[in-house]
């Protein structure tokens, strides 16, 4: 624990070290923080990976970011996502996963505002890779350790990306109830490399969570519903921006190693990172080879019993 916190101190001090960046188009206003190769919500919620998943997901949003002078501007108006990742199960408590977005986009940019350049409309974003430990329970009733880091490969002069890397790790927590409903919930804390001016604001380090249901409607159909948040950090007269977004879908098993996920939701404040409306589908193709293969007694014992996705 002691190391931990020694940690957490660590970083958080590299991260501050410098003066803030007065650069407010470095940074990524698309907040959603799904996990690739499962379909069950826009956070990490627990979802078993029984060997290797690969994914497409695609969103559209709207007015992600929003500034305010003596007319309203959206340097964002809308945006498009493809996102591609995978997911490896390593064994039965590990699982580590890639993703890298690519977008096309419309808006004004910092125009009005002292900047006049356009928006890139086709920008690249961070490459992400994290990782899950299962740290107690079975798959019925679990507690799991996620970390992420972002790399900054993303185009940080227009809403696309960080300008340095960002370092998140986060608890989970999953729960199997009558009639195979799941809950789940999770909160954490992500760091940033740099930190950036936006206005008012100061996009830096902010703790976040979620949480979120999933109902069986039929044996391959499922509701969904979630809700997530972040809290800014405050430094200097300035607070970080702390969205809050609910998202509500479904999910449905096409055929055994076939998920799709879809999901709309819409922003509950004026913040940084909170759309207008959101709209994501998620295709996953979930392969049942391991890396690690299971052993007899783990065939035997209650965690072979996992429930998974509809």
């Amino acid at each position: 624990m002691r190391a931990a916190l020694a940690s957490i101190l660590l970083l958080g001090g590299a991260a501050h070290a410098e003066t803030p960046r007065d650069a407010p188009a470095a940074i990524e206003v698309d907040r959603e923080d799904a996990p690739p190769g499962r379909v069950e919500h826009g956070f990490d919620s627990g979802a078993p990976v029984e060997g290797w998943g690969v994914s497409v997901a695609t969103s559209l949003l709207a007015r992600p970011i929003a500034l305010h002078s003596s007319t309203d501007s959206y340097p964002v108006e809308r945006r498009g996502t493809v996102a591609l990742g995978g997911v490896l199960g390593l064994g039965d408590r590990i699982v580590v996963d890639a993703k890298l977005p690519l977008a096309n986009q419309n808006g004004r940019r910092l125009q009005g505002f002292g900047d006049p350049r356009p928006l890139d409309r086709h920008v690249l974003g961070d490459f992400r890779i994290g990782g899950r430990i299962r740290v107690a329970g079975r798959p019925e009733r679990a507690a799991f350790v996620r970390a992420e880091l972002s790399l900054p490969t993303g185009n940080a002069a227009n809403f696309a990306g960080e300008s340095s890397w960002t370092l998140g790790w986060s608890l989970i927590g999953r729960l199997t109830l009558p009639h195979d409903i799941v809950a789940a919930v999770t909160g954490g804390i992500r760091l940033r490399g740099d930190e950036v001016i936006v206005a008012d604001k100061l996009v830096g380090d902010e703790v976040f969570g979620a949480a979120g249901a999933l109902v069986p409607v039929t044996s391959t159909l499922a509701l969904t519903g979630e809700i997530a948040a972040s809290l800014g950090d405050s430094i200097a007269r300035k607070t970080g921006p702390s969205p809050v977004e609910a998202r509500g879908g479904l999910v449905t098993r096409i055929v055994p190693d076939l998920l799709v996920g879809v999901r709309a939701g819409a922003g509950l404040d004026d913040q940084i990172g909170s759309p207008a409306w959101r709209v994501t589908v998620e295709i996953a193709y979930q392969g049942s080879w391991r890396l690690i293969p299971r052993t007899a007694s783990q065939d035997d014992s209650p965690d072979a019993d996992a429930h998974d996705e509809p």
